[in-house]
């Protein structure tokens, strides 16, 4: 387990030529001081956590968080306005032993500046709507002044995947779950059409694993240079149909800068080619083309299921690709998966 804040024996790095004694009071300090901030904000106490902050024109608050962005606040009237404003949204009062945790805990001393970086893990006992469910990861830069140590900067961003509402599974690049949350690994017990093996997510019929692998492959090429959203943040991996005939579905997704498999949510192939189809003027024909291109089918198997003839269909494709400037089946279904963004 990594430290937390109460730990005794953290040793923090540190640049001052003080002794160690001296290192190991100010490490103390300023854990005590960011414990004592952090309860104030939960206790709803503006003016104890005021008495915590570098007052001035020069501080900061920058947070990112799911569905809001990044925003940043500058100067201490900013700063406070928003933390006044948070509290009268949520009114509730928490204790800060109760739903905070904080691990890997790192402490960094310079002379009167300091900094310390963390992962927060928030309780869900806390309001759904408050900024301190779930897990994210901070720095604070602590000044001392007149012998007192005070947050001049706090940095938030907080983790998207925490709040998927469909399951969700993080992965390497061999395919190996890092970490999952609840819903899929309820679902994974027992999933039509994936399947935990070894430590591994893999479809469960062997026809779907070479684009469950394919997709893998795009994600940790994109990653290491994904430095915004682009156009295309998820592919789609066609995983056969359930019992009742139903397509069956998982999506490669980029998000909070790693590669995660989301699966179950049944509208979501619906809602995105629903939005290319406005998008790109695409006909009623066109539209049941796609589906069975999407779940999976050759034209032959199409024209089985639309009761048309293969030329008729490769007519409609042709028009599609004219109208997506796609050049290839695989393009297409990038296209038209990319209008609408995974819905969480």
């Amino acid at each position: 387990m990594s430290p937390g804040l109460d730990t005794p024996a953290l040793a923090p790095t540190t640049t001052s030529r003080r002794g160690v004694d001296d290192c190991a009071a100010d490490t103390a300090a300023i854990l005590t001081a960011l414990k004592a901030e952090t309860a104030a904000w939960l206790r709803r106490d503006f003016a104890a956590q005021a008495r915590h902050w570098v007052q001035s024109p020069q501080v900061r608050l920058m947070t990112t968080f799911p569905g809001v962005g990044a925003r940043v606040f500058a100067g201490w009237d900013a700063v406070a306005a928003h933390y006044q404003r948070a509290m009268e949204r949520f009114p509730q009062a928490y204790d800060v032993d109760a739903v905070v945790r904080r691990d890997n805990v790192n402490v960094v001393i310079g002379g009167d500046m300091a900094w310390v970086s963390y992962d927060q893990i928030g309780s869900d006992k806390v309001d759904p709507g408050s900024c301190m469910r779930g897990a994210q990861h901070e720095l604070k830069i602590f000044h001392r002044m007149d012998g007192v140590w005070k947050l001049g900067c706090l940095v938030v961003m907080q983790r998207s995947a925490e709040y998927a509402a469909c399951p969700l599974v993080e992965i390497d690049a061999a395919g190996r779950a890092l970490w999952m949350n609840g819903p899929a690994r309820e679902r994974l017990r027992d999933h039509p059409g994936l399947v935990l093996a070894a430590g591994r997510l893999r479809a469960r019929r062997r026809d779907r694993e070479a684009g469950l692998r394919e997709a893998v492959a795009w994600a940790f090429r994109e990653l290491p240079g994904l430095c915004r959203p682009t156009a295309e943040m998820a592919r789609a991996v066609p995983l056969g149909e359930a019992e009742d005939a139903t397509p069956l579905h998982c999506w490669v997704i980029l998000e909070d800068g790693k590669a995660h498999v989301a699966f179950d949510d049944a509208g979501m192939a619906t809602r995105r080619v629903a939005a290319a189809a406005a998008v790109f003027g695409l006909s009623p024909a066109q539209v049941r083309l796609a589906r069975l291109v999407l779940d999976g089918h050759d034209l032959g198997a199409a024209a089985d299921r639309l009761g048309v003839s293969v030329n008729t269909l490769r007519t409609h494709l042709q028009r599609m690709f004219d109208k997506t400037g796609a050049r290839s089946q695989a393009a297409l279904v990038r296209a038209l998966l990319s209008v609408e963004a995974p819905v969480r």
